[in-house]
């Protein structure tokens, strides 16, 4: 089933197929020696190469690319959640964009009712006067009128220059929702909002495990759950705000001083 993930697929494709090619061998002097070979020999050679990939792909041994494309395929099954559904159809990026709105399914649009539907089960948390009350069918209902505007461009997401904020261009799709769709929106802001905020990949995980190796030290190994959870957020904070300080000082140019390299003169 195409999803989201299938951008990715997309974009990717003829990078494997050529790590493919690439891992096959190569000798010049077989491809010399082939340029005296008769079509009936071409033929049978041809043959014997056949039989020979048939065999390697029952035994198992596929090329570099064709690993990483089985990888990808076993993997991708997994990924095809559907919330990650429901944050590709609602993700503002053009290209995403371009992609949802002509790959979009039946089935996809289920896994999306599926993710309208948790996020509004009892009690709802979202407190819009037009979704309080409402039964779950009509809340549905609600978002598609929402998302065909939001997919046509029509009002109120008929404004052109918000598609072409940063926020847009960048993919930062859940700052995009919670200034254009949130405020003028009962249902779609709201869900979008969630589905595409969420963190991909696993470099928080690693973070906070660091930071956890760090402080459960020494007298610290016996530290509860709930405490040690509470330093490693003081600390992960602490260590990222450092590290933003740190970036804005290196970004800035000293124009004045004895390690001046330019003069207000050369900034202008």
């Amino acid at each position: 089933m195409p999803s989201c993930l299938s951008l990715f697929i997309y974009l990717t494709h003829k990078n494997l197929l050529l790590l493919s090619y690439s891992s096959a061998p190569m000798n010049d002097d077989d491809n010399d020696s082939s340029s005296n070979l008769t079509p009936h020999e071409l033929e049978s050679s041809d043959k014997e190469s056949d039989v020979e990939e048939e065999k390697l792909q029952q035994e198992g041994v596929r090329s570099f690319g064709e690993t990483a494309l089985h990888l990808w395929r076993t993997r991708s099954v997994k990924l095809h959640h559907d919330y990650s559904i429901a944050g590709w159809a609602l993700l503002v990026a053009p290209e995403v964009r371009q992609h949802a709105s002509s790959n979009m399914t039946a089935e996809h649009r289920d896994a999306i009712e599926h993710v309208v539907r948790r996020l509004h089960t009892v009690p709802c948390p979202n407190k819009d006067p037009k979704v309080v009350g409402k039964d779950i069918e009509e809340v549905i209902d609600l978002f598609w009128d929402e998302f065909t505007c939001f997919e046509k461009k029509t009002k109120p997401f008929d404004n052109i220059a918000r598609w072409n904020t940063s926020n847009a261009l960048q993919g930062k799709s859940y700052l995009w929702h919670e200034k254009y769709s949130l405020p003028y929106t009962s249902v779609l802001g709201f869900v979008a909002c969630r589905v595409t905020s969420k963190t991909l990949g696993i470099g928080p995980c690693e973070r906070n495990w660091a930071a956890v190796k760090n402080i459960k030290t020494g007298k610290r190994v016996h530290l509860g759950g709930d405490s040690l959870e509470k330093r490693a957020v003081l600390y992960a904070s602490a260590l990222i705000r450092d590290a933003r300080i740190k970036q804005k000082s290196n970004e800035n140019i000293e124009a004045s001083g004895p390690n001046a390299l330019f003069c207000d003169d050369d900034i202008k």
